[in-house]
């Protein structure tokens, strides 16, 4: 007997059935979060523990885990799936209600993240627009910087907000601008620890529709 021809025999016989299993689109149907790896329905057949492809896993770190149901690519090196890995979600039909709201023509400007919760992080390169839509009752944004944060742009800024607005620092706030308006409906308070100076280059006016009250242990006037 050849044994090197059984052993070519049994290698070619193997050959079609590993080259279908090279590439193969299945389902996660379980998800361990804390090794970082997924079990894969393809078929009626159910993978072992796989790892997902991430875009960085060393120095630097990306987290971006899939979901139960998730319809997923597994490639399987020389067809064995135990070595496989899963390369990433296949974009189905009944998801185009994510860009629904926009018309199909302008669909290649956006790219559009949304979450469970209906959040969108969005950016549209042909109107040149970053949006931000965080929802939930106590949706939050931060920003955390352990040194400078900059915030620079050639065109106004504008904050609204339905509740308070606070602005807190150990140490000095300065406010520079060619005029500043201060406008309150109702009260506006100013309280200093120590002294507090006003002072005008040109004309000062102080207008009170009801009395005006100035108390102090000694009160100067010079003209």
């Amino acid at each position: 007997m050849n044994l090197n021809q059984v052993f070519a025999d049994i290698g070619n016989a193997d050959l079609p059935h590993r080259l279908a299993k090279l590439i193969s689109v299945g389902t996660i149907a379980e998800v361990d979060y804390q090794t970082a790896r997924v079990k894969i329905t393809i078929g009626d057949w159910l993978t072992g523990w796989l790892p997902w492809i991430t875009a960085r896993a060393s120095n630097n770190l990306n987290w971006q885990a899939p979901e139960i149901d998730e319809q997923v690519l597994v490639l399987a090196p020389c067809g064995d799936i135990a070595q496989a890995v899963v390369l990433g979600a296949v974009y189905q039909q009944q998801q185009q209600e994510l860009v629904s709201d926009i018309p199909a023509e302008e669909r290649q400007d956006i790219e559009r993240m949304q979450y469970l919760d209906g959040s969108v992080v969005e950016y549209n390169r042909k109107t040149h627009r970053y949006f931000f839509d965080i929802k939930g009752e106590n949706a939050t944004l931060d920003i955390v910087s352990a040194g400078t944060l900059n915030i620079n742009t050639a065109a106004d800024i504008t904050v609204v907000t339905e509740a308070n607005a606070k602005v807190t620092a150990t140490e000095n706030i300065d406010l520079e601008a060619k005029s500043v308006n201060v406008k309150a409906s109702e009260n506006i308070s100013l309280d200093a620890g120590k002294d507090l100076s006003v002072k005008a280059g040109g004309n000062m006016t102080l207008e009170a529709g009801g009395n005006m009250k100035l108390n102090a242990s000694h009160i100067s006037a010079q003209e």
